[in-house]
C-alpha cells in the first residue's frame, strides 16, 4: 500500500467570521500544493483575501464586508 499526502484545504470563514460562507467555498488547491501556505497562495491567485486575525475570505464574501 502506498500513502500519498492529500494536502490541505482552506475554507472561507464567511462574511462576518461568525457564520459559514453562503457558497461553502474552499480554495481550489493545485496538485502540487501540500501546505496551508501553498494553498493560500493558490487562493490569492483566484481572488481570495486574508483579513486581520487570519480570516480567509472567498471573493464573494470579501466584497460583502
Amino acid at each position: 500500500m502506498t500513502v500519498h499526502s492529500l494536502g490541505v484545504e482552506i475554507a472561507c470563514d464567511g462574511p462576518t467570521g461568525r457564520d459559514d460562507c453562503p457558497d461553502n467555498a474552499a480554495v481550489r488547491a493545485a496538485i502540487t500544493s501540500r501546505t496551508a501556505r501553498q494553498v493560500r497562495a493558490d487562493g490569492r491567485r483566484d481572488g481570495w483575501t486574508v483579513r486581520p486575525g487570519g480570516r480567509d475570505l472567498c471573493p464573494r464574501c470579501a466584497k460583502s464586508t
